[in-house]
């Protein structure tokens, strides 16, 4: 074997174990799906938004359905490529959805919001950097989640304002996460094609 050929399959077998540590892309398309119709909630609601108990039900919900995908990601993962991060997703979720009717008042609320938004971006970053190839998009969506810890945190006294940001951070996830799932070059069809 040539010395480019072995570059080759050794480049080949890199791609080939970055795949393989991805979730399932039924899941990841799950997931950006989930994430999308949240957002999608949020925005064609807006007429409901003046009721506070509306805008806590809708974000506990929210909460509660991208923490039963994260675990369900953690679940759909072969056990040699499972990760803990996409646990600890879901678990900080649910454990936001459960604290939150805790909260009573705008500010808890936003307060919740804006912890479980840190903490998953802080995930995101972790994962991006000590176990790198398992998370989609690990720097957008860990930014998305800092920017809308930072935005809540500005609006605390404003639901409507937390839960447009909650809105907004859904969508550009759900966005980025759905194109990132039919992306060619990190599911491995030009690995096959180079590989031929």
């Amino acid at each position: 074997m040539s010395v480019s050929a072995q570059s080759q399959a050794v480049a080949t077998g890199s791609a080939q174990e970055v795949v393989s540590r991805l979730a399932p892309r039924g899941v990841r398309i799950a997931r950006a799906i989930v994430l999308f119709a949240v957002g999608m909630v949020v925005t064609f609601s807006a007429t409901m938004h003046s009721d506070f108990n509306f805008d806590f039900l809708v974000t506990a919900g929210g909460l509660a359905a991208i923490g039963v995908m994260h675990l369900v990601e953690w679940f759909a993962r072969k056990d040699d490529a499972r990760s803990v991060v996409p646990l600890l997703l879901g678990l900080a979720a649910l454990i936001a959805t459960g604290v939150l009717p805790m909260t009573g008042e705008v500010v808890g609320y936003a307060v919740v919001v804006a912890v479980w938004a840190l903490i998953s971006g802080l995930l995101e970053f972790v994962a991006m950097v000590t176990q790198p190839g398992t998370r989609q998009d690990p720097a957008i969506i860990g930014a998305a989640g800092l920017l809308l810890a930072i935005l809540v945190l500005l609006a605390r006294n404003d639901a409507v304002a937390v839960l447009g940001f909650f809105g907004a951070y859904t969508i550009i996830a759900g966005v980025f996460l759905g194109i990132a799932a039919f992306d060619s070059k990190r599911n491995g069809s030009n690995v096959s094609q180079k590989s031929e």
